[in-house]
């Protein structure tokens, strides 16, 4: 086998190796966590009503369910009176996160 063509093959190698280490060095273990869509109607009104008492001045909009840390989250999303986005994050034991 002629040397240029080991070479090359070599140097590809080392590449593929880099470009594999590089993308584990990403990776952290975790889980991807995924945001699922919830009708505001759905939203426990417990969490609901910890969302108003807290902005009372937004009009909800949005709910999704995520799973953070290994316990559900509710994501609210609302507009306020100036037009301005909120997301407000709270767990199902109604601790506000955000």
């Amino acid at each position: 086998m002629p040397r240029n063509f080991e070479n090359r093959a070599l140097i590809l190698q080392i590449c593929g190796a880099l470009l594999f280490g590089t993308a584990l060095a990403g990776c952290d273990g975790g889980t991807f966590e995924q945001k699922e869509p919830l009708p505001l109607e759905k939203v426990p009104p417990e969490i609901m009503k910890t969302a108003q008492d807290k902005f009372p001045d937004l009009k909800f909009l949005a709910a999704y369910t995520e799973i953070e840390d290994g316990q559900p989250v509710y994501e609210l999303k609302g507009q306020s009176k100036t037009g301005k986005m909120l997301e407000v994050e709270i767990t199902k034991d109604g601790k506000l996160l955000e």
